[in-house]
């Protein structure tokens, strides 16, 4: 059984062509936020000229995960490479370098305070310091082997969404499944034979996902999808494609054929029965259950 207890990220580009901020090394071209603490911490946004709103609402370029945010608490406007920090009206106020403010131009190195605990840095990089940063971040919150995100991150995102969805009573639905009979891969066609097999299921599943749906791999054979803003006969829809596609796909290696088939629990968020992300779980994790007393290969959902 799953246990909670154990408890992407969108890049905006920047034109090339565009000047560095003020501060900027020589050659390095691309400005960017990091979350320095906080529950991101090592997420880094690429900086948009224009506008990039700062908050808690999904709308924002810039999600934050802090009760502390607004939902849409502050914003960098950038035109001709100049970048100003702008508070939005929010509830806590905005900081840059400690010191509250309304506006203030940004500079290589400058600490911005949002909430409580969540503190970003603009900085400016180049292509080098950009990747160095996105493996300090990957090697964090992915699985290594599949690339899918880790148990520590889909829990944490999986109490976010909880709540995020609950307050505004929108429709979520997190679905947990795990390839059926994988023991028999891995003593059959070996360990090897295995971790293709682990590596190209999460392939087709990314594949069938939409970029705002959190994938991660929850442990051994098992992975996990929170499907934001999906009610019980969408959530169903995709939960089905998801198994045709491996069902149909060809697993290959080394010259031999390995029949892969899968088995899913969906379960739609309902206030009534889920007061917190912990029952939400558990109930995907019945519903999984479910699916492997009823034959596997197949998928239980709460439309049932």
């Amino acid at each position: 059984m799953a246990d909670f207890e154990d408890t992407s990220e969108k890049t905006a580009i920047v034109k090339p062509g565009l000047l560095a901020a003020p501060g900027a090394q020589s050659g390095a071209q691309n400005p960017y936020l990091i979350v320095i603490a906080g529950k991101q911490i090592g997420k880094q946004y690429r900086v948009l000229q224009g506008e990039m709103v700062i908050g808690r609402s999904p709308d924002c370029q810039v999600q934050i995960e802090d009760d502390g945010v607004s939902r849409k608490h502050a914003k960098v406007v950038g035109q001709n490479g100049v970048y100003v920090l702008a508070d939005n009206g929010s509830t806590n106020g905005t900081f840059a370098n400690s010191q509250k403010v309304d506006q203030h131009l940004l500079k290589d190195g400058d600490k911005i305070q949002i909430g409580s605990n969540t503190i970003l840095k603009f900085t400016v990089q180049d292509s080098l310091e950009e990747e160095a940063q996105r493996s300090l971040y990957d090697s964090a919150t992915k699985d290594a082997l599949t690339g899918a995100y880790n148990k520590k991150f889909f829990a944490e995102r999986l109490r976010t969404e909880f709540t995020f969805h609950a307050r505004r009573s929108a429709p979520l639905t997190l679905v947990l499944f795990d390839i059926d009979f994988f023991k028999k891969v891995n003593d059959t066609f070996g360990h090897i034979a295995g971790d293709f097999v682990l590596k190209k299921v999460s392939q087709v599943v990314a594949g069938c996902l939409r970029e705002e749906d959190v994938f991660a791999r929850y442990g051994g054979e098992e992975f996990g999808i929170i499907l934001r803003e999906t009610p019980a006969e969408k959530a169903f829809i995709v939960a089905e494609r998801i198994r045709r596609a491996i069902e149909s796909g060809k697993f290959v290696h080394d010259e031999r054929t390995i029949p892969v088939t899968v088995s899913l629990g969906a379960a739609t968020l309902d206030p009534a029965a889920h007061p917190d992300a912990k029952a939400l779980l558990k109930a995907a994790d019945d519903l999984l259950y479910k699916a492997k007393r009823g034959g596997r290969n197949r998928t239980e959902s709460s439309l049932m």
